[in-house]
């Protein structure tokens, strides 16, 4: 074979071997510049979805702590608790006596004029409705039951609750909250039932439900929706969802009638929601730790970022399917750049031309990203000054529990109340944090948190002011009570360690308290109660002083090494 055969035949292989490996390099940069076109998405868009999902797990808590203040306020008012104690002697004697009930009940004058008043409760506090359940779970009063004499006897006068789940709780004393399907109305919603104490014994329960309607605002964005504690939908943007159980929820492992009794169904489609394994599929250039943050539902094709929020303190998450919305254009550059790549790579001056565009776009792109990036940090930056609960103990946070102090001293004036303010300090905690680590003192924190919700009643509160120090709220409660209820929470602490801490790990608190006086302030009532706790500090610690409510108080301590 002569020279100019073998240059015959040589020249198509190379001109096919060279188109080749510039596919083969096109696809290699068009892979890394669609990946870093998806690393600025991906870090975008997770910033915009935690912004969602923050706000909207924030929205919720606060409508929840608004519903729940109706109920827990009516529960300490006298007419409730006077028409409680009058209407003991109603019980259940079987379904044949209650059309009896009912009708003594709606002829009672007393118990009709509750009814009264619970029906304007109902009108301007935004539930949906408002009952009285008494110690033997009989309703004795209801909003519902005062619009006419139909109206009264479809109501839940004169009816056995007792089977209730959200009052199971109740009837024994403890604040409970809940969602379930009403068993008349067939309509789903968020119940609430406070116990109701006269002279220190349980009377009876007031409840009250909020429609979801009510709260649709919950799901105002696209791909949002709210789970109860079993696990299932009740709410979502996308109706379609509601009724879906979330993937391993304990609605899965309740039985037959303990879902028909709540939710009034008994079969819970699967929300799938897991890592969207198609994604290597449909694009191999997606690094396999990036796809594995993304995820598929079977109603959503497109790969999505997964945000939850739970710890909402009613059972109740947050969460948002948020599609990525450049995923489309992803597709769509890889392609546009692979050809573009390859068609530069066959010549300088388009090779040239394709560089400055890819040059220009990614600075544009750069700079657009920067701009979000710095509006995002603006938007995250406030919404975290709005936070109103303490990261680490879920304590409320210093500023939104000194507001809170601030509108108890008005509600409490208003309403002719006493108040009860409490600063709490863990005892040796720096020595906790050197010999144990500080894991050791957060968990110590959290464990004191916890024993403070278990002892205290949902109408109190508790936040952190800084470091050990926390502050307590006790509305409606003088001195002498007061105290007695802190005195209890410090026993507690000692008497009941937190399994998550060393056995030699021995928690203590001080506690100083003092009562609101007529013509204090925020800062003056805050004072008091620290210099009580000074006293109990510098007085031995693992004590409880109280400070009268008057001014001849000496000032609070100003050497913070005496603790």
């Amino acid at each position: 074979m002569n020279r100019t055969t073998l240059r015959q035949a040589t020249g198509p292989i190379s001109f096919a071997l060279v188109i080749l490996v510039c596919w083969f390099v096109a696809g290699m940069v068009a892979d890394r510049m669609v990946q870093q076109e998806l690393g600025a998405a991906l870090r975008a868009q997770r910033q915009m979805s935690t912004s969602i999902v923050d706000n909207m797990a924030e929205v919720i808590a606060s409508d929840l702590a608004m519903s729940r203040a109706i109920p827990a306020t009516m529960a300490e008012m006298d007419l409730i608790q006077h028409a409680l104690v009058q209407s003991q002697n109603y019980a259940a004697n079987g379904e044949a006596t209650e059309p009896a009930r009912r009708a003594a009940l709606l002829k009672d004058a007393r118990i009709t004029a509750v009814s009264g008043f619970l029906h304007d409760a109902q009108g301007f506090s935004g539930l949906d409705q408002i009952w009285l359940v008494n110690a033997n779970g009989i309703c004795v009063a209801s909003s519902d039951s005062i619009n006419n004499a139909s109206a009264a006897e479809r109501s839940f006068v004169g009816v056995d609750m007792r089977s209730r789940s959200y009052l199971t709780s109740a009837l024994v004393g403890a604040f409970s909250e809940a969602y379930g399907v009403g068993r008349t109305s067939g309509e789903p919603g968020i119940f609430i039932a406070a116990p109701v104490y006269a002279d220190g014994v349980l009377v009876g329960v007031v409840s009250a439900k909020v429609g979801i309607a009510r709260l649709r605002h919950w799901v105002a964005h696209a791909g949002t929706f709210v789970a109860d504690e079993n696990g299932v939908i009740i709410m979502a943007h996308n109706s379609e969802l509601e009724g879906h159980a979330l993937p391993n929820s304990r609605v899965t492992q309740m039985s037959v009638s303990e879902r028909r009794l709540i939710y009034r169904r008994e079969t819970f489609p699967d929300m799938r929601i897991k890592v969207d394994a198609q994604v290597r599929e449909q694009a191999p250039w997606v690094p396999t730790a990036v796809a594995g943050q993304l995820f598929g539902m079977t109603e959503q094709p497109t790969p999505s970022l997964y945000q939850a929020r739970g710890g909402l303190n009613s059972g109740l998450s947050a969460h948002l399917v948020d599609p990525l919305a450049a995923w489309p254009e992803l597709l769509r550059n890889h392609k546009r750049d692979h050809l573009l790549v390859f068609l530069t790579l066959a010549g300088t001056v388009a090779l040239a031309w394709v560089i400055t565009v890819s040059y220009v776009r990614e600075r544009r792109h750069h700079r657009a990203t920067r701009d979000l990036a710095e509006q995002l940090q603006s938007a995250n930056t406030l919404l975290s000054a709005e936070a109103r609960h303490d990261a680490l103990t879920g304590a409320l946070s210093r500023r939104y529990f000194l507001d809170l102090l601030r509108h108890e001293i008005e509600r409490a004036r208003a309403n002719n109340e006493p108040l009860c303010m409490a600063i709490a300090d863990l005892d040796h905690f720096k020595q906790i944090n050197d010999r144990f680590g500080h894991a050791a003192g957060d968990r110590a924190l959290e464990h004191f948190v916890e024993t403070c919700r278990t002892e205290l009643r949902g109408a109190d509160a508790i936040g952190r002011l800084g470091g050990e120090e926390f502050g307590l709220l006790l509305p409606a409660t003088d001195l002498a009570g007061g105290r007695e209820v802190v005195e209890r929470l410090r026993l507690r602490l000692k008497a009941v360690p937190s399994p998550k801490l060393p056995p030699s790990v021995g928690l203590s608190v001080s506690i100083g308290i003092t009562e609101l006086s007529p013509d204090d302030l925020p800062e003056r009532i805050m004072s008091r109660a620290d210099t009580a706790l000074y006293a109990a500090k510098t007085g031995g610690r693992d004590r409880t002083e109280a400070l009268p409510p008057d001014d001849t108080a000496p000032p609070a301590r100003t050497v913070a090494s005496v603790w």
